[in-house]
């Protein structure tokens, strides 16, 4: 069974939306499976399907996430076989998702800029979540968990996260191969660790304009 909802970006751009609805999606419990985002001369077009459970039960659901700029709201769809949960947990998500974007659209120049950008950070965190998942081989988390890194630096300069990713990128480097158990087990935990970090410090950048 599949249900829909629509929910309107409001004052913020389709990619800036976009942006906001994923970081009310992704979470501890939720597995990125894909994302396309292509930015176009007519605007901006994304994708993103996660996989996901409803709490407290064996539910298992496919959550996808569509926003065209042709259309001023973003798309929103759940897939499972519960009928009565899917729509709660519909309606729950939807509902998250409007009340981001309406901090979002609080936000604005420099600070709308960081939470933005951090939220790809989250983003890159959870494609190499995903690619442990899969099996992933050595290089191709690194230049994944590289790039967030590099990205994370050019928001804040050094701090504790940045310089644990570096260490935890070191034994990676110049590595071939699938990685093995007991390394994707380690690295797995650092990635939630880093992804939680990331998380608190986009709430942290909305709440604090908020607060001004």
């Amino acid at each position: 069974m599949r249900a829909s909802k629509e929910i309107p970006t409001k004052e913020l751009s389709p990619s800036l939306a976009f942006g906001a609805a994923y970081y009310s999606i992704s979470s501890i419990r939720t597995r990125l499976s894909s994302i396309n985002e292509t930015f176009t001369k007519d605007g901006f077009i994304g994708n993103a399907t996660f996989s996901s459970s409803i709490p407290d039960s064996d539910t298992h659901l496919e959550v996808v996430l569509k926003v065209d700029s042709s259309a001023p709201q973003l798309i929103l769809e759940i897939s499972g076989v519960d009928e009565p949960k899917l729509k709660i947990y519909l309606d729950e998500i939807a509902q998250r998702i409007s009340e981001t974007i309406d901090r979002f659209s609080q936000v604005s120049g420099v600070t709308l800029s960081k939470a933005s950008k951090a939220v790809i950070v989250e983003r890159k965190l959870d494609e190499a979540i995903d690619q442990l998942f899969d099996e992933a081989k050595f290089q191709k988390v690194y230049v994944i968990v590289a790039d967030a890194r590099e990205r994370l630096i050019r928001l804040g300069g050094f701090d504790p996260l940045t310089l644990q990713m570096g260490a935890a990128l070191t034994p990676l480097a110049g590595r071939t191969g699938k990685i093995p158990k007991a390394e994707y087990e380690e690295l797995a935990l650092h990635l939630l660790r880093w992804k939680k970090s990331i998380k608190q410090l986009i709430e942290s950048v909305i709440s604090s304009s908020e607060e001004d």
